[in-house]
């Protein structure tokens, strides 16, 4: 993952809800072209700040047992406001349902109380199909714990609480 989005979660439901924030810096190398008199987050950034936050509550939710989550579909993407250098998300992902191995997210990301972001991102459970594939998978999942604890530390041991 080039761009992790999240800088930090203020709140886990496993599997059933997150609640992050994300602070736009103004030295991101995607913003020297988006746009170099007015340097805003991309929309299409903006979308994968709700995808990291749902992929990740979903991994919580099952112990990274499903070492695939790919964006099956994003509905009813709703823009409201650019988010500039300095200025902080909060960003949330809610699980509405899971059909067939289909979840579908409530992803929405606010500025100062004003909606900047929102959309139904309906995620995929996937796995590799190759003759090695449970120990791809077996990898995957280990490579994904590690990294989530990387980014926000050990919140999902049973001894700590979510920050």
């Amino acid at each position: 993952m080039k761009y992790s989005q999240l800088d930090r979660i203020l709140d886990l439901e496993p599997g059933e809800r997150l609640v992050a924030e994300r602070t736009l810096q103004p030295d991101e190398d995607y913003l020297r072209d988006h746009f170099p008199r007015f340097p805003v987050m991309p929309g299409v950034m903006m979308l994968e700040t709700l995808t990291q936050a749902a992929t990740w509550m979903i991994h919580a939710g099952d112990d990274f047992a499903s070492p695939l989550l790919l964006v099956h579909e994003v509905r009813n993407v709703k823009f409201g406001d650019f988010l500039a250098p300095h200025q902080t998300l909060q960003v949330s992902a809610t699980k509405m349902k899971e059909v067939d191995g289909i979840i579908t997210v409530k992803g929405e990301a606010s500025k100062a109380g004003r909606t900047t972001v929102s959309a139904r991102i309906l995620l995929r459970r996937d796995q590799y199909q190759v003759e090695d594939g449970g120990l791809r998978n077996a990898e995957i999942r280990r490579r994904t714990k590690k990294k989530f604890t990387e980014l926000f530390g050990d919140i999902l041991s049973p001894t700590t609480k979510s920050t």
